[in-house]
């Protein structure tokens, strides 16, 4: 898989050796232009993105038989490339089974075809298939199948730990006492809104792991904040985009 800096326009060269005397070196030069990843392309566990998937006269991109991930209430719009190789004059249609919201179109320049998908969790995980008819150009048709298989996630965003137990500290030692919570999504993007505890005496730091997806949450009891002995129940709460609101139970244990 490409890298960002290596999107937009890319030359490279080549020199071959040959043993031709009026030609000893010939000099290959490839130009093109590096575009980013459809976002949808990251979903499919099945992705070949170098290669797709060859079948018959065709190559199905990223691959014939993708598997998404998707969380409950997501609408995911999605397209696979479907190129002619080898035969010119081949071409395709889509059968009768397809689902209603999967539509063929074909790029006039191109030439390619694109099968665009619609993926609603509200039908649930498991397959979707349909048919595609292709025609070599032979006058011989046969049937490409493409199966798109859906799993809805009942649980997308994850916090690690479910709980947190600072065990027993003594004052003198509070301020070397810490506790690390990750909160991270599995598909998808989301931003936290607010960090707060019910326990005012602690201190919360947030670090970026992977923007929008990855964070790391740092709690250390600030030695600033008025603090007695005894036992302390409470909760890191945290509230995300989409009115999403997860607690953390935490427990903490001063002695003299």
């Amino acid at each position: 898989m490409h890298t960002a800096e290596q999107l937009g326009p890319v030359e490279r060269s080549f020199e071959v050796k040959t043993n031709d005397l009026r030609h000893p070196v010939i000099k290959v030069t490839l130009a093109a232009t590096v575009k980013a990843l459809p976002d949808y392309v990251k979903r499919i566990t099945t992705a070949d993105v170098g290669h797709g998937e060859v079948i018959g006269p065709f190559q199905v991109w990223p691959t014939a038989r993708p598997l998404v991930s998707v969380e409950a209430g997501e609408r995911l719009t999605m397209a696979l490339r479907i190129r002619a190789v080898g035969l010119q004059g081949a071409t395709l249609k889509l059968a009768p089974d397809a689902p209603d919201t999967w539509k063929l179109r074909r790029e006039p320049k191109t030439g390619d075809y694109w099968m665009d998908m619609q993926v609603d969790s509200a039908a649930g995980s498991g397959p979707r298939t349909a048919t595609l008819v292709a025609d070599p150009g032979d006058g011989r048709t046969r049937d490409i199948r493409v199966r798109l298989t859906v799993n809805v996630l009942a649980e997308n965003l994850i916090v690690t730990p479910k709980a947190l137990d600072f065990g027993e500290i003594s004052i003198a030692k509070t301020r070397n006492a810490f506790q690390r919570v990750g909160i991270r999504k599995l598909v998808g993007t989301f931003h936290i809104k607010a960090l707060s505890s019910s326990l005012p005496f602690l201190k919360l730091e947030q670090t970026t792991i992977v923007e929008n997806i990855n964070y790391l949450v740092r709690l250390t009891i600030d030695p600033a904040k008025p603090l007695k002995a005894g036992a302390y129940d409470g909760a890191l709460l945290i509230e995300t985009d989409g009115a999403k609101r997860l607690e953390v139970p935490i427990k903490v244990k001063i002695v003299d």
